[in-house]
């Protein structure tokens, strides 16, 4: 069924528009034909700007790499926590932070498909959909991961932590 909305909404802009509540959104595609809607770096800061209720950056990278920047008031819950087995600790993030949120913006270093950000918001998505979390918040994915925001706003003291010696583009 979802491959079905999925395609028909790849087909139809009115009813693209329609399925994600006539915004603007980018499309990250997974091998389960699932379909992210992406964020992209501007929207994200109008949305914090705006102080928006029920907002939560969600950050998948490594402890260690955090080090290098991170999106102020982010909640760091690493990759590997989405792929185990166990689902303990992603259930314990989801009903300790995520449940409550509204809408959850997921980033990596890049984002691009198929690396950690848009993978970890799919297991996402699929874990409050097991867990029946009703309602769920909208799962987005950071166009660019925090690269692309740290390159763009990395002055934005009041919207990232950056070392002192500024953003670093890192290889992963």
């Amino acid at each position: 069924m979802l491959a079905q909305v999925a395609s028909a909404a790849r087909a139809s802009p009115a009813l693209r528009g329609l399925l994600l509540g006539g915004e603007s959104l980018a499309r990250v595609r997974f091998s389960t034909n699932a379909v992210l809607p992406e964020i992209s770096s501007e929207e994200l800061v109008k949305v914090l700007d705006a102080k928006t209720p029920g907002l939560l950056v969600l950050d998948v990278r490594s402890p260690e790499e955090l080090a290098a920047g991170s999106i102020k008031g982010s909640l760091n819950v690493p990759t590997p926590v989405f792929k185990q087995a166990d689902t303990g600790p992603l259930d314990a993030a989801i009903n300790q932070h995520i449940r409550h949120a509204k809408q959850v913006v997921v980033h990596c270093l890049f984002c691009s498909p198929g690396k950690r950000g848009p993978t970890a918001a799919a297991a996402l998505q699929k874990r409050l959909e097991a867990l029946g979390v009703s309602p769920a918040p909208a799962v987005r994915v950071l166009t660019g991961g925090i690269d692309a925001f740290a390159q763009q706003y990395g002055s934005r003291t009041d919207l990232i932590t950056l070392p002192p010696e500024g953003w670093k583009v890192q290889a992963h």
